[in-house]
Order: C-alpha cells, then sequence, then structure tokens
C-alpha cells in the first residue's frame, strides 16, 4: 500500500475544515464583531477613543489605544457581553491622551435618547397631548418650537421638558396662536376618550416619574385598577409628593388617584 505523506494529512485536513465552514457561521461572525465594535463606539468611556474589532480566524481582536487599564478590561467586558460565544482578543495599548469628552455618536445617541423622552412625555400626558410641537436636543440643551392656542399650554410643554433627566437648558420658541384653540382642544378630547388598560396606565406613569428629576421614582410603586391609580412609598418633601401626585393625575386614562405617601426626611 501507497504510503500518505503528512504534509498531504494536514492539507486534507484543512481543505475539509475549509469546506465544512459554513458561510452563515461566517456571516454571524462579521455580524458580531459589528455590534462588538457598536457597543464599544456607542460607549460613552470608549467612544472619544479609536478603537477597532477585527474578526480573524474565528477571533474577535479588539486593536488600539485607551489611557489605562480601566478603559481596556471595559472594552472586553462589552465585547464578551455581546460576543456570543465568540473568543476575545485584547490588543488594546494603554497609552493615549485621556479623552475630555465622548465621542460624537454616543453624544448624539444621547441627545436622541433624551429627545424621545420628552415626546413620550408630550403624547402620554392629558395636558400636552395632541399639541403641534417640535423637539431638538442637542448636548442637553432643548429647542422647541411649534404652535399651541394658549400660553398655558406652552409654558407646560416647557415645565415637562425642564424636568426632564439629560436636559440641561431649554430654549422656548413656541408660538401661541388662539385661532389654534378650538382645533387643539378637539384632538386632545378625541386622544383622551380612548380607552387605556391598567398596565398601559402603570407603565406610562413609571416611565414618567422615572423621567422626572423633580421626583425619586425609586422609592415609588405605581399600580393602577380600572383607571384608578395607587401611589404607595416615600418622598422627602411636600413638594415631591405633590409633584408625583399631579404626574399620576395627567396620565392618559386615569379617573383618579389614590395616594399612600408618606414622609421619609432625610437624616
Amino acid at each position: 500500500m501507497r504510503a500518505i505523506r503528512p504534509e498531504r494529512i494536514l492539507m486534507t485536513s484543512a481543505l475539509l475544515a475549509l469546506l465544512s465552514a459554513s458561510p452563515l457561521r461566517a456571516d454571524a461572525d462579521v455580524a458580531t464583531a459589528a455590534k462588538v465594535e457598536t457597543i464599544i463606539a456607542l460607549n460613552q468611556h470608549l467612544s472619544g477613543y479609536a478603537i477597532q474589532v477585527l474578526l480573524r480566524d474565528g477571533r474577535l481582536r479588539i486593536e488600539g489605544a485607551v489611557p489605562s487599564v480601566i478603559e481596556r478590561t471595559l472594552a472586553e467586558d462589552l465585547a464578551n457581553l455581546v460576543a456570543n460565544g465568540v473568543p476575545v482578543d485584547n490588543a488594546l495599548d494603554v497609552n493615549a491622551p485621556f479623552a475630555r469628552s465622548p465621542g460624537p455618536l454616543t453624544a448624539r445617541v444621547e441627545d436622541l435618547d433624551v429627545a424621545t423622552k420628552i415626546r413620550e412625555r408630550l403624547e402620554w400626558q392629558i395636558s400636552t397631548t395632541g399639541l403641534e410641537v417640535s423637539v431638538e436636543i442637542d448636548g442637553g440643551i432643548a429647542r422647541l418650537q411649534g404652535r399651541v392656542g394658549s400660553p398655558g399650554a406652552s409654558d407646560r410643554v416647557a415645565t415637562i421638558v425642564g424636568t426632564t433627566e439629560g436636559v440641561r437648558e431649554v430654549f422656548n420658541y413656541i408660538n401661541v396662536d388662539p385661532d389654534v384653540l378650538t382645533e387643539e382642544r378637539g384632538r386632545q378630547a378625541a386622544v383622551a376618550e380612548v380607552k387605556r388598560s391598567d398596565t398601559w396606565i402603570a407603565d406610562r406613569l413609571g416611565a414618567v416619574l422615572r423621567y422626572d428629576t423633580t421626583v425619586n421614582a425609586g422609592s415609588m410603586e405605581v399600580s393602577s385598577t380600572d383607571g384608578v391609580v395607587l401611589l404607595r412609598g416615600t418622598v422627602t418633601s411636600l413638594a415631591e409628593r405633590q409633584v408625583a401626585e399631579a404626574l399620576a393625575g395627567d396620565i392618559l386614562g386615569v379617573r383618579e388617584v389614590e395616594s399612600l405617601l408618606s414622609f421619609d426626611r432625610p437624616m
């Protein structure tokens, strides 16, 4: 029998491995590499640095430079969080100057997140739903535009925006036009007539309380039964309790608010 040379055995094994490699698996690995690079690029501690994620021989390799081992470890932890079992090689150097601000992509994502919170509040709250108002956020600075029927509506929008987490300053360019008041109230009445489930109410109120910087949502519990909202928990001042109760009463679908919020004054 003719002997088979060892190098031919190795070549055959490599060829079989290549042929057996699934294109779907390769595509999945490329997608994973992109996912890792994205999660790093959006992280506020890492987005200010030039970091690449490469796919080599079925492994992810993180390259670039960060200022210390702390950021280096964070990049690896984030990569492993979404790597879906793909091995990660951390080749980041630790000689980069410290970035004083996050990258532009991270800053823009943060602004979009804040704008979404504001738009949700304006849509979910009775006093502002149906208003023709637009919101733009740039570096935490809110610019409001649109047209409303009364000065009170304009002030309510500005107050909601100014108390939303992530907003540093508000510029209110909303025009007050009494001619739109009738149409505006018609839209608000139509929206208010839509039936909301208790789950919808409790979920939206919980989110609004978390978004609002004047209350501590972590110390409150929210429930709703047939549109009657029950607030439980603690507050540190009468003003905080009044704000929480007012927010609860301003959510679409709420018929009544029962408050069991008690005072827990800080030492």
